[in-house]
């Protein structure tokens, strides 16, 4: 067996231990199905970044797609496990996730769950710099729908007022004996807070956030 048919079945040994179809890890990865299928057949080789990728998607240390070995865990806990993949939707579409989006898998990019994450959960790239001291334009964020916010939480937030269909992205202060308000995460926003009025629906809660890098 060559190295790159090594590299290959360990690639299949991973994404199948993960629960992932080729397809899936592609995307998480960012590559065609044809060249996943490609690598496990050992007629490819990824290069050091998709394979970074790979060993992101299917929580396997680097090293085990060389060798074959782990690292030493015994000082570690186990990492928690991917339990499915999150579409990563538009700021439009995120105004009406409860009213059950239709989504085309052609249309969408999908992501591994991070760990907590319930089965509703998508995800959302930040735009703007109304959060930037926390997020900046880009960041990818996941979003569970089915979580309830407690104060501190940063929020997804669609309000009818705005005579918009798009959602916006908040911190939820809840403080004793006031009402909860929406609080931006720039020191040089000009309006700081927002009131949560009854025309305001949380729409979910950011549970993580991703920076993928861009080269």
């Amino acid at each position: 067996m060559t190295e790159d048919e090594k590299v290959g079945f360990r690639i299949a040994a991973a994404r199948k231990e993960a629960g992932l179809t080729q397809q899936q890890l592609a995307t998480a990865v960012g590559v065609s199905r044809p060249a996943v299928a490609q690598w496990e057949k050992g007629r490819t080789s990824p290069s050091a970044e998709n394979l970074r990728g790979v060993a992101a998607a299917t929580s396997k240390p680097l090293i085990y797609f060389f060798t074959g070995a782990g690292v030493d865990t015994s000082e570690f806990d186990d990492a928690p496990p991917i339990t499915g993949m999150v579409p990563v939707i538009s700021w439009v579409q995120a105004g009406s996730w409860c009213e059950a989006v239709p989504l085309q898998d052609d249309e969408v990019d999908y992501y591994p769950a991070p760990p907590g994450c319930g089965p509703n959960t998508f995800g959302l790239r930040v735009r703007g710099e109304s959060m930037i001291d926390v997020y900046a334009p880009g960041t990818l964020i996941f979003v569970d729908p089915d979580i309830e916010p407690i104060s501190g939480d940063d929020v997804i937030v669609h309000c009818e007022q705005h005579g918009v269909a798009e959602a916006t992205f908040k911190r939820y202060i809840l403080e004793p004996g006031t009402g909860p308000v929406l609080k931006v995460m720039n020191k040089d926003w000009r309006q700081q807070y927002m009131d949560l009025t009854s025309d305001c629906r949380i729409v979910g809660v950011v549970m993580a956030q991703m920076i993928i890098r861009k080269h």
